[in-house]
């Protein structure tokens, strides 16, 4: 754009080409009026927002309005920095806006008269302002100090010069309205400021550098929180206090830098066998802490979580870990604790703390790569179960397990069906109860593997029985105890009806028996796969009933016909007390109500026998009637022909 004739006028002077014109003097008082009213109406649109851009939009949009311009637009000195992208510049000025939006396009900066003007009118006080005339029209320039311009660009005809000084005043309180703006934003840039670096000092302060792990000091405090926890909540909490082996040797021949990113790696690592809600830790050089929140709600239990957790940790590290051109191999040595530890008053966090170091030394004495349990007991615990593990793999191939069957009876002492009950002799072990090692299978993945071998031995014995009961037998069916592991399974039923259909086995000769921990995670997928049971003709038993939390919730959504009363009421009943009876009691009647069948099972006196046939029970097992029997022991109580 190029200037035609331009003229510029000074501030309070009047062009030398206006023409004289007569005012009367009720003209003079309405020309007061207009611009009194003018001036309030843009007063008032000052100080609309403490935001700088919307505040000057609001003023530019009423401005344009009261005067009947062209457009206004808006400069900023170079130094004002603000959320505005500055795509323009002039003379120190960097254009920020303009209204309309689409007089951006021919802003006034690129007028050279009004460029120079910019230069000229710096410095000024809130009264300077500059009127430059060209043929696009008339601009009105006025100075806001310390801010910059802004650009009134007036249609031909519509500046007069007392037009121009009645908007001094109002150029005065727009210079204010912008000087509050850019406070305000100067300060909340500030307090923003502040918030980054309290959260960058936060993070320094409690976050591993190298790892980016949180640290001791932050491990410290989590750990005296989770201390207090479990004393007030009443369950267990564990510590992993790990070093890595001869990690000093990896920093004395290959450099600090390798270390360094090998323990980067080794973070990750422990980061990825972490469960859900523990935290790890980097407290210094090799040295690394697990906090397990909640490991269980007694000390066997703590003792089998914190051990699992610690066999998958040293298992992730038996694989190598690349580190630039290098292959390495580290192995962790870990001491475990459990807490509180209720046979002292030793629980606060440096105990604690202490006692996991202490053990981390013992892993370290009996040859590293290993862990070690701060209490001698428990490390007696964890060490059986981990001879229990090592020896059940090895079970199915060395033909160790086999199966007993106890006898379930009528009210009348008829044999009406037995439960397929799994043992293990080990010919270093002995016999093994499988309160001790069914837990372990469950916990590791061999429970797949176990309960494959017991739901094909069970078929192999039902195809030899059933066949050779006779008519008037009252005895109908065998249970087999299905783990949730094995009942989670996706295709639990295929794989079921694929072994019956092998051993060429009815439906109706065979029940399930689950326990109420199928029912934790999924109830409706639970339902589903039942009545996918159902469907198959295959019909199943709620095992252990009331020992669980689920049962009294979802029992009537359950499609369950039978439920067996755990032993643990039941067993010594005569001694038991009135709770107890009457928890007995009420699950009978019940049942009953709910037209479900109720077996009782721990039954060993004569005694108890008539209690229940008294209430009308549905069937008992215990050893009152039978002990668990062998194959052979079971054929021979059904008289049927061990060659049959």
């Amino acid at each position: 754009m190029t200037d035609q004739n331009p003229r510029v006028v000074p501030g309070g002077a009047r062009s030398t080409d206006a023409k004289p014109r007569a005012e009367t003097t009720t003209d003079a008082h309405s020309q007061t009026d207009k611009f009194a009213g003018i001036q309030a109406e843009l007063l008032l649109a000052t100080g609309l927002s403490q935001n700088l851009r919307e505040m000057l939009q609001f003023f530019m949009q009423a401005a344009v309005k009261a005067l009947d311009l062209q457009a206004a637009h808006v400069y900023l000195l170079e130094s004002i920095h603000t959320e505005a992208e500055k795509t323009e510049s002039a003379a120190g000025f960097h254009y920020l806006q303009s209204y309309p939006e689409q007089a951006e396009q021919s802003s006034p900066h690129q007028i050279h008269r009004v460029e120079d003007t910019f230069k000229n009118i710096y410095p000024c006080d809130a009264q300077g302002y500059q009127i430059v005339e060209v043929d696009e029209g008339k601009f009105s320039i006025y100075c806001i100090p310390n801010v910059g311009n802004m650009v009134l660009h007036f249609k031909h005809g519509n500046l007069q010069t007392s037009v121009a000084d009645s908007l001094k005043p109002v150029m005065q309180r727009l210079s204010l309205a912008c000087h509050a703006c850019l406070k305000i934003t100067r300060l909340h840039s500030r307090i923003n400021l502040n918030k980054v670096l309290e959260k960058t000092y936060e993070e320094q302060a409690n976050q591993d550098p190298l790892t980016k792990l949180p640290n001791r000091r932050a491990f410290r405090y989590n750990l005296y929180q989770e201390i207090a926890n479990s004393q007030r909540y009443n369950h267990y909490g564990a510590i992993l206090y790990i070093d890595l082996d001869h990690f000093k040797n990896i920093n004395d021949s290959l450099g600090h830098s390798v270390g360094d990113m090998l323990l980067t790696k080794v973070a990750d690592k422990f980061t990825h066998e972490a469960r859900v809600g523990d935290d790890v830790y980097r407290i210094g050089g090799d040295e690394f802490v697990y906090i397990l929140r909640n490991v269980g709600d007694t000390e066997d239990v703590a003792i089998s979580t914190a051990q699992s957790v610690v066999k998958r940790i040293i298992d992730s590290m038996a694989d190598p870990i690349e580190v630039g051109e290098y292959t390495l191999h580290i192995t962790p040595s870990i001491g475990v604790t459990i807490f509180p530890d209720k046979n002292t008053e030793e629980n606060d966090s440096e105990s604690v703390l202490k006692h996991a170091d202490t053990a981390m030394y013992r892993a370290k004495s009996e040859g590293r790569n290993t862990f070690a349990f701060y209490d001698p007991e428990m490390q007696v615990t964890a060490s059986k179960r981990l001879i229990i593990e090592d020896y059940l793999r090895k079970a199915i191939n060395n033909n160790e397990l086999r199966l007993e069957y106890q006898p379930i009876v009528n009210t009348s002492g008829q044999v009406i069906a037995a439960e397929s009950l799994l043992r293990w002799h080990n010919p270093a072990l002995g016999n093994v109860s499988p309160d001790d090692f069914v837990g372990i299978a469950e916990e590791s993945n061999l429970m797949l593997d176990v309960s494959d071998w017991v739901l094909n031995a069970a078929c192999a014995f039902v195809k030899k029985v059933m066949p050779n009961i006779g008519k008037d037998s009252a005895f109908k069916y065998f249970t087999i105890n299905i783990s949730p592991k094995q009942f989670k399974q996706q295709n639990f039923v295929t794989k079921l009806v694929e072994v019956l259909n092998k051993y060429g086995i009815a439906h109706k000769d065979i029940r399930l028996e689950f326990t109420e921990n199928i029912l934790i995670d999924n109830i409706d997928e639970t339902i589903l796969k039942m009545e996918e049971l159902l469907a198959a003709d295959i019909h199943f038993i709620l095992d252990d009933f009331g020992t669980g939390y689920s049962s009294l919730s979802y029992l009537h959504r359950l499609p369950i016909r039978t439920i067996k009363i755990d032993k643990s009421f039941v067993t010594g009943f005569k001694d038991k007390s009135y709770t107890n009876k009457a928890i007995v009691d009420a699950i009978i009647a019940m049942a009953d109500r709910m037209d479900l069948n109720c077996v009782i099972e721990g039954v060993e006196t004569k005694e108890d026998a008539a209690y229940f046939i008294n209430k009308g029970v549905f069937a008992m097992q215990g050893y009152h009637y039978h002990r668990p029997l062998s194959a052979q022991g079971f054929l021979n109580l059904m008289k049927i022909d061990e060659k049959a």
